[in-house]
């Protein structure tokens, strides 16, 4: 019988929950609901410095905007609880006393000034450090000796030589030397595993049937091996997923693009787009459909079709900046604009989200932003009915939910004066004012209601005035907006009604 796939997600609570963290929750998110499995969450916060509950509840409350749902954690609970690591200590000091007693571990007395010489010592060289099994010798008497007397100790593994083959569905047959990799750390002076043997343990306790991380986590694979093999367990199933990349080809790191994801929600953009993107992100579909909804991705989504090539993340154009000068969310409004490239798929694919999205599930999302704007307060306050219409008008150009205040502001608060030069040379033309006065007096006789009567309206003013393509709309655009780019002009028209639009032009065009 085939074993039940069961995945799993352990982030360190060591900061925000950032790109590639929330990319490997979500591949093994997909692929446990691909295979009908489980999806697992598991807080890994044996680094006791750095580990705070603030962090904590960020990732996982990232993971809960982003829809990314464990079937089993700390906030769920679960049979094989408790999901965080500083809470499972006799789990790893059951298996360590296992290993003790078998002769497959040993305490190292070893201190950190010391093996910080021997590391630097070989630095110099130009050599790998491996450790030299200095205290792997050291008698069953003087290891009591040393424990009584208070030592600080940690207890590392024995690595025999050998080669270790590990089969990823990913990254195909991998070879490893284990001479090259020494005694390690299982457990440290301070009582606390090492990550490499606290996953193992966790994974297998767990029932975790496939282990589903970044790439860069290949080389820690050997170790956990070694420990799989050495307490009699069947391995799990390896898949490395690609590193992610900025647009200047570098690995994206704190300050190279990889923010936290919350800084997309702030930013405008919908968890269901960030989710769709991320999917593309080391994985493409068979059938070549990009836009994808959750439940599209859970069905289609296949470890197999995995690229090992690097993912880029097109979002920042990290190529602009240094590698040390570039923190996304730190920069200024104007700045973090000029750094976006906003041809990215992630700006497609939020927009194609935000145009398919009804207006009633958008308004939550929009208000309080949009509250902060007066003008369009007011027009909430007094005719919600008419904002809500304005929104879905305009929501077509928008790339983000932060994008929809200056277009509805230039709805809803009138240009007094034409500012710039280009617009008030065409608009005192002539021929532009020709075309205005033409405009004015279609719309008082016609009295349009509808984007397409208002487009019969400025037809018969072209006619009348002889004028057509630019030299017909866009007169008529500085003359109702003072600018010479915005909405489009019937749907900006039948928003704002005959009257409105011959009030602006009786302001702007004296």
């Amino acid at each position: 019988m085939a074993k039940k796939v069961r995945t799993r997600f352990a982030p360190s609570p060591t900061g925000y929950l950032h790109v590639g963290g929330a990319r490997t929750a979500l591949f093994n998110y997909l692929y446990a609901k691909s295979q009908g499995g489980e999806f697992i969450l598991r807080v890994e916060d044996t680094d006791q410095e750095r580990s705070t509950p603030g962090s904590e509840e960020l990732i996982l409350d990232s993971l809960e905007w982003l829809g990314i749902r464990a079937v089993e954690g700390p906030r769920e609970g679960g049979p094989f609880q408790p999901y965080r690591q500083s809470e499972r200590l006799d789990f790893f000091n059951k298996y360590r006393d296992q290993l003790l007693a078998e002769g497959k571990a040993y305490p190292c007395f070893c201190s950190d000034t010391e093996l910080n010489a021997k590391q630097e010592q070989a630095k110099r060289m130009g050599l790998p450090y491996v450790y030299d099994g200095k205290c792997r010798g050291l008698t069953a008497a003087e290891v009591q000796k040393r424990q009584a007397a208070g030592e600080a100790h940690t207890i590392r593994f024995k690595v025999e030589p050998r080669e270790i083959i590990v089969d990823d569905v990913v990254q195909g047959r991998v070879k490893f030397d284990s001479k090259l990799i020494g005694d390690f750390i299982i457990i440290k002076s301070n009582g606390f595993p090492s990550y490499n043997y606290a996953v193992v343990i966790d994974d297998n306790e767990m029932e975790i049937s496939h282990v589903v991380r970044g790439v860069g986590h290949l080389s820690n694979t050997p170790r956990q091996v070694m420990i799989y093999e050495a307490l009699g367990w069947d391995l799990p199933v390896y898949a490395h997923i690609s590193e992610i990349v900025g647009t200047d080809k570098k690995k994206l790191s704190k300050r190279r693009g990889a923010t936290s994801v919350m800084f997309f929600k702030d930013l405008g953009y919908l968890p269901q787009a960030f989710v769709n993107y991320m999917a593309l992100l080391g994985w493409y579909p068979r059938d070549g459909v990009e836009h994808m909804q959750l439940a599209d991705l859970e069905r289609k989504f296949d470890l197999a079709h995995c690229s090992k090539s690097p993912a880029m993340f097109d979002f920042f154009l990290t190529v602009k900046y240094g590698e040390d000068d570039f923190d996304p969310a730190g920069l200024s409004p104007q700045e973090l604009d000029a750094c976006t490239n906003k041809k990215s798929k992630l700006n497609w694919l939020n927009n194609r989200y935000i145009r398919d999205t009804p207006v009633a599930e958008l308004w939550p999302l929009l208000e309080s932003e949009l509250s902060a704007h007066p003008v369009l307060a007011a027009v909430a306050s007094r005719d919600l009915a008419t904002l809500h219409k304005s929104i879905d008008a305009v929501k077509v150009y928008v790339t983000s939910l932060r994008e929809l205040a200056p277009y509805l502001n230039e709805l809803f608060e009138p240009v007094k004066q034409i500012t710039d030069t280009e617009a008030l040379e065409l608009i005192q033309s002539a021929e532009g004012r020709a075309v205005v006065d033409a405009f004015a007096t279609e719309l008082a006789t016609a009295q349009p209601t509808e984007p397409d009567a208002f487009i019969a309206a400025m037809k018969a003013a072209g006619k009348a005035a002889g004028a057509k393509g630019r030299g017909l709309f866009m007169p008529i655009r500085i003359a109702v907006t003072g600018k010479m780019q915005g909405l489009e002009l019937p749907q900006f028209f039948a928003i704002l009604g005959y009257e409105a639009v011959l009030e602006r032009i009786a302001t702007l065009v004296q």
